[in-house]
């Protein structure tokens, strides 16, 4: 007899495709594996202002799921089908908001040049001095700055974790064009770091 593999032992894939036989446990630890890094990822492409839409997109992101639940197929891994789908959705959503006249950035995308910098960004680490808690705020700050391409494109591959191969298949675009978007956004955190830095020590707003 073979013994039953439990829910949180199982792939991601895997418990894809016993959730498409009916296996509703499965869908619930697909939902707590991903909930978290999908819901921030969904909230920071839309920014602050959009917060109530964010919470939409994300609840439609899972209908998808639940929808598509018999047809899925293994064709990639399910975190990369899952992320073209909020993708998608995102995309649709930036342009309704472009056709309103509403802007999510505030940079060019076509200025600067990369460089290799470390940026912590994940919301849910406690941060323990108060230069620690400042800087977090300050990058998330600059990440909301960045036009929507370049905003994706760091969140997917610092953020949420993915190599660069499967940002490419989750917003579908060729490796060079991602890692553009990546270099552009690297250069542009680290000038509105730098801006921030200056305006915090001249204005005297940094606490010590």
């Amino acid at each position: 007899m073979t013994q039953k593999i439990e829910p949180h032992m199982e792939t991601d894939e895997a418990l894809m495709l016993d959730y498409g036989k009916g296996d509703q446990a499965a869908f619930r630890a697909l939902y707590a594996r991903h909930k978290g890094p999908l819901y921030r990822y969904v909230c920071r492409q839309l920014g602050t202002n959009h917060h109530s839409k964010a919470q939409e997109l994300f609840q439609e992101v899972w209908l998808r799921v639940i929808d598509n639940r018999t047809r899925y197929k293994v064709e990639a891994k399910f975190s990369t089908w899952l992320y073209r789908i909020a993708h998608n959705l995102l995309v649709d959503e930036h342009r309704k908001l472009t056709a309103r006249g509403e802007h999510l950035s505030l940079v060019n995308d076509e200025q600067g040049e990369g460089e290799n910098i470390t940026l912590a960004s994940n919301q849910t680490h406690q941060e323990n001095t108060l230069h620690n808690d400042y800087l977090q705020k300050a990058i998330r700050h600059c990440v909301e700055l960045l036009v929507p391409q370049q905003r994706e494109a760091f969140l997917l591959r610092h953020e949420a974790g993915f190599e660069p191969s499967q940002v490419c298949d989750i917003v579908e675009a060729k490796p060079e064009t991602v890692k553009t978007r990546l270099r552009y956004a690297m250069s542009q955190l680290r000038e509105c770091l730098q801006r921030k830095a200056g305006t915090t020590e001249l204005g005297g707003e940094r606490q010590v």
